[in-house]
């Protein structure tokens, strides 16, 4: 059957789209930001009950979207070529990466107490870009999991998770041995998760998982 134009339009325009072994910097930066918006918020500005408010909001008008766009060439075709730049070409018959990053930040903040949900957030915003960044860069020179991610990403994810979780927690004045600990669970934890044998998506995954050690390490130490 032959394409409308639309619909070669979208495959024209979804052809140019990267993949997940390019770089895609926008979509790391993003991936950041996003994260960073929504930890912060949260933390310094939002009650628990508003942030899920927010965040469900923000959750069923990004799941509308995505069925509209699924669903509808034209409106598809527009979405790519407002949003091209971070989205990868696996994502244009699929839904992206957005709905499992804001429903996984959703159940953070509704599950963990404030602490926990804005660390996990930010272990996802910042150590799954440069776990990929790095495994871009660096992993064809080494040996890659069965998942096809390589251990000098991991590594590079978990060292970020560290650096992130340092900075977390000394900045709700965790310190001494408490700090010690929790930095370097966290940072396995933030790191380490997307190597689960889990048919999720990452986004959902990193935030989750990492919050979950990250409280039961908060309870075992009595804090």
């Amino acid at each position: 059957m032959a394409l409308t134009s639309q619909s070669r339009a979208v495959h024209e325009f979804a052809s140019r789209l990267q993949l997940r072994t390019d770089l895609h910097l926008a979509r790391k930066t993003w991936h950041m930001a996003m994260g960073m918006f929504i930890a912060l918020t949260y933390f310094f500005v939002c009650s628990q009950s508003t942030a899920i408010l927010l965040l469900g909001f923000f959750l069923g008008l990004d799941l509308f979207l995505e069925t509209l766009r699924l669903n509808v060439p034209a409106v598809n075709e527009r979405v790519m070529r407002h949003w091209g730049m971070i989205m990868r070409s696996c994502e244009r018959d699929r839904l992206s990466g957005v709905p499992f990053y804001i429903s996984s930040s959703l159940l953070a903040v509704a599950i963990f107490p404030k602490p926990v949900a804005v660390l996990s957030i930010l272990l996802l915003a910042y150590g799954d870009p440069i776990a990929s960044l790095v495994g871009v860069i660096y992993g064809d020179r080494v040996k890659r999991f069965a998942s096809g991610k390589s251990w000098i990403g991991s590594l590079a994810g978990v060292l970020a998770c560290m650096a992130v979780s340092l900075v977390f927690l000394n900045l709700i004045q965790i310190s001494g041995w408490h700090l010690v600990i929790l930095t370097a669970v966290a940072g396995l934890a933030g790191g380490l998760s997307e190597l689960l044998p889990l048919e999720l998506d990452d986004n959902f995954v990193i935030p989750v998982v990492s919050g979950f050690v990250i409280w039961a390490t908060f309870i075992l130490l009595g804090i």
